[in-house]
């Protein structure tokens, strides 16, 4: 059976030519070069989205909802998308992937990048600097927990552009995806890119790849019971809402019947927030 619909959870850091934090939290965020900086980046990233989408349609995908994930909430520039498209963006979302359901036949992610702790990860981290989040005791960065979501509602990872240790990541979570690796990092804030034109070409046919072999990956799907726990290096940002375990000062856990489940109670405090239909 063919792909006909595809959502795409898109981040910045893993981009080719990224290799510094968004200059969003910056003290010079809104001077010439702060705001420089960062139209550069959301230039690079708007890039590879496309180069990604151009390179599903030619593969036969009929629907592509994209997800603008970044903290930041605007960070694809949406003027400059390709026709045929729909984007997620904003911030006090209802959930971490809006717009997702069981409709969607397969999950790919661009502009990732590794998990925190990874040796030479260009920008790693997991949600924010220094967290580190555990399923069933096993470390796992941003694109497993949108996996897990994902595999919630059977719909697998297939593909994962970005960062070389992002891409080595998913290929240890998930036999058969398909990867294109854009840049290798060489430290928290040096990588070795591919020229843009470059990165989006390799986006482009790799992703074509993924949609070849989708049918044949197993979604992501955490064993139950379920149990997550999060660790923050600052006690004073980490909230502990109804139904979460205070482990120690900087450590907290949930357990459930799913990931889900304990995903939404942890991060959201919405235990019980719907799946979609």
């Amino acid at each position: 059976m063919s792909v006909k619909s595809v959502y795409m959870m898109t981040d910045l850091e893993g981009v080719a030519g990224v290799d510094d934090w968004d200059p969003r939290h910056r003290d010079d965020a809104t001077t010439a070069k702060g705001v420089y900086d960062r139209a550069e980046m959301q230039r690079l990233l708007t890039g590879e989205v496309n180069a990604a989408a151009e390179g599903l349609f030619a593969a036969g995908v009929e629907e592509i909802i994209i997800n603008d994930a970044h903290g930041a909430g605007r960070t694809i520039l949406s003027e400059e998308l390709i026709s045929g498209v729909k984007l997620v963006q904003g911030v006090k979302r209802p959930c971490w992937l809006p717009g997702l359901s069981p409709k969607f036949d397969a999950l790919i992610q661009v502009g990732m990048h590794a998990m925190t702790g990874t040796p030479n990860g260009c920008l790693a981290h997991s949600m924010s600097q220094n967290m580190v989040y555990r399923v069933n005791g096993v470390e796992v960065g941003e694109m497993e927990m949108a996996a897990y979501l994902c595999g919630h509602l059977s719909i697998p990872w297939v593909f994962t552009a970005g960062d070389l240790h992002a891409c080595t990541e998913s290929e240890r979570w998930v036999h058969g995806i398909v990867t294109a690796p854009v840049k290798e990092g060489l430290g928290e804030l040096c990588a070795l890119h591919m020229a843009p034109t470059d990165a989006r070409a390799l986006i482009k046919t790799r992703v074509q790849e993924a949609m070849a072999v989708a049918q044949n990956i197993e979604p992501l799907i955490a064993k139950r019971p379920v149990v997550v726990e999060v660790t923050h290096p600052d006690p004073d940002r980490l909230s502990v809402p109804e139904g979460v375990e205070r482990v120690d000062d900087v450590t907290i856990r949930c357990q459930g019947d799913s990931f889900w489940q304990v995903f939404h109670n942890m991060v959201y405090g919405k235990p019980d927030f719907p799946v979609p239909a």
